[in-house]
């Protein structure tokens, strides 16, 4: 505050450097709603990038593509992080990762367990000679265990209830060759030793799992 005991003249020049003071904390303040205006943007681009191959609810059209509706929080931002940092491989996904800050990665899983599980597909009958076999499968291997009951997934588990047939038995069979990251060990064991058959059916049982 510039002393009143100056000439006037003498106080507008002192109160200048205040005035001038706020300048940066103005700039900075632009600065700000600017950085968050595109971080804001970035978020709904990655989103946009989801959708094409994930669907606009997180129900994917392409049989080789996974639901991602309903997935933990914390399973979907592990998956994030090994698209990132390359821990595991797919072109499309490594390149939508590869920018992503911690920030982006807790921003996206928010987002993507905020969407409704994926349906029951009605395709027709359920074979209920293969449904039974895959239900036996899944339980002499504890599937339950670590998925829930319901299969709905938990933590770093995901949700494998719905989940699209192929991209299940793709992934069973990643695991099985050890090409397939994951957070425990657990899922190389609950696969060990199972023939394609058997693999095919246990992809059938959860892909139409029935509460």
């Amino acid at each position: 505050m510039a002393d009143r005991r100056l000439p006037p003249a003498r106080r507008r020049l002192a109160a200048r450097p205040a005035a001038s003071a706020l300048l940066p904390l103005l700039a900075a303040g632009v600065f700000l709603s600017s950085f968050a205006a595109a971080s804001a943007a970035s978020l709904q681009e990655q989103i946009a990038l989801c959708v094409a191959c994930h669907g606009q609810t997180g129900q994917s059209e392409n049989p080789e593509v996974p639901h991602i509706g309903g997935q933990p929080k914390l399973f979907v931002m592990y998956q994030l992080f090994f698209y990132r940092e390359g821990r595991r491989k797919s072109p499309e996904m490594n390149t939508v990762a590869k920018d992503m800050s911690d920030a982006d990665l807790t921003a996206m899983s928010d987002y993507v367990a905020g969407l409704p599980p994926p349906q029951q597909l009605a395709s027709g009958a359920i074979d209920e000679a293969r449904y039974g076999r895959g239900a036996d499968l899944a339980s002499k291997r504890i599937c339950g265990t670590c998925h829930n009951p319901d299969y709905s997934g938990r933590e770093q588990m995901p949700r494998v209830a719905g989940q699209r047939e192929a991209y299940l038995l793709k992934s069973f069979k990643e695991y099985q060759a050890g090409t397939r990251v994951g957070t425990q060990a657990a899922m190389a064991e609950a696969v060990r030793g199972l023939d394609d058959a058997a693999l095919a059916d246990l992809a059938y049982y959860l892909a139409h799992f029935k509460p």
